[in-house]
């Protein structure tokens, strides 16, 4: 029997899980700290590129687009996914930075063959769609998906997931419960304050 296709929401559920939430604790500190870069820049701040240059910003950029696509609510591109990966791969991820650099460059070798325009981010949706289903299964596309995700998902109290973009898609609510055994002796308390999104 068909399985029925799943939806986008039921995709970034299960890709989010698949993370791994004690490789993201252990690299907290500097997946903040790249957040907190690609927040600055999605904001107007100083976008000045760290690792990629901009031809190839331009190009991934269009990948993370295709992974989380706007249309209807935010995507990848909005909560500034690309500085976040540029960032990334200065700090907490630079050990993948040669190989998402040498990927990077197979994948526009790739489908520029053949092709015009010959840059993947000058294409159209179908055809961007149609590339990137052929080099789904490639280590190049697998960081790449991660990283986004990532970026999609964090605190946005870290700079990341700009006003909880990621979290309305897959529909989290991030809403103290005062339920013990956590936080129910502080419901009362005065001085208890909790921060707004994207503080």
């Amino acid at each position: 029997m068909q399985q029925p296709p799943r939806s986008r929401r039921q995709f970034l559920t299960g890709a989010g899980a698949s993370l791994g939430a004690a490789w993201i604790t252990a690299q907290w500190p500097a997946i903040a700290a790249a957040h907190s870069h690609a927040t600055a820049a999605a904001a107007g701040g100083p976008q000045a590129l760290e690792f990629l240059t901009p031809d190839e910003a331009r190009e991934l950029d269009a990948i993370v687009a295709q992974i989380v696509p706007t249309d209807d609510t935010a995507g990848a591109r909005e909560a500034g996914a690309v500085y976040f990966i540029d960032r990334s791969m200065r700090s907490w991820a630079s050990g993948a930075a040669e190989s998402l650099r040498s990927g990077l460059g197979e994948f526009r070798a790739g489908f520029a063959a053949g092709r015009a325009p010959a840059e993947f981010a000058a294409a159209d949706t179908a055809t961007q769609i149609a590339y990137l289903e052929q080099v789904e299964a490639t280590p190049f596309f697998g960081l790449v998906r991660a990283l986004t995700l990532i970026g999609m998902f964090v605190l946005p109290a870290y700079g990341g997931n700009r006003d909880g973009v990621g979290w309305r898609l897959i529909g989290f609510d991030d809403t103290h419960g005062y339920a013990p055994p956590f936080g129910y002796y502080d419901r009362d308390y005065p001085g208890f304050v909790l921060p707004e999104p994207g503080t």
